[in-house]
């Protein structure tokens, strides 16, 4: 997995860090539960996934997505990054989404979401923007209700 580029690209959607089974398969997003987060964008007719389409990386960057991550190493769980680093990789992304005006992040769940923005994390749209001036969308949480989560993800709009 090599670093996004960044260039003409209208959002960014990221996490916290790679997973084991991501970096293994040399692929984002490519355990069980953050395949499902970004399904969620493919029903919002974000990404275009061909038929048998197993990698979003090809669908993301003919969207004008990049994929990213807070901090690059790779670890079983987000808990087992230190808050130093977790302060650094927030520093350097957000160096990065400013340079580039990205105007709008999703992120996969509330801890990046989180991090970024120093505030609790809600499903949907977040209240405070980056320090950039950037909206912040964090798609619904694995389990809330399928009711609750199209909810959210309705008031989901891109351009």
């Amino acid at each position: 997995m090599g670093t996004a580029q960044l260039d003409g690209l209208d959002l960014i959607r990221w996490r916290i860090n790679p997973s084991i089974t991501s970096v293994e398969a040399g692929h984002y997003f490519q355990g069980r539960g953050a395949r499902s987060r970004v399904s969620l964008l493919v029903r919002a007719g974000l990404l275009d996934l061909r038929d048998g389409e197993r990698h979003f990386e090809r669908a993301a960057r003919e969207a004008g997505v990049a994929l990213a991550d807070l901090v690059r190493r790779p670890t079983p769980s987000a808990g087992d990054l230190s808050l130093e680093e977790l302060e650094y990789g927030k520093s350097q992304f957000e160096s990065k989404m400013a340079a580039q005006q990205v105007p709008l992040v999703i992120g996969i769940y509330a801890p990046p979401v989180e991090a970024l923005l120093g505030a609790k994390a809600v499903p949907g749209f977040q209240p405070t923007e980056t320090s950039w001036g950037a909206r912040v969308f964090n798609l619904p949480r694995p389990y809330l209700r399928s009711d609750l989560a199209a909810e959210v993800m309705s008031r989901f709009r891109f351009e």
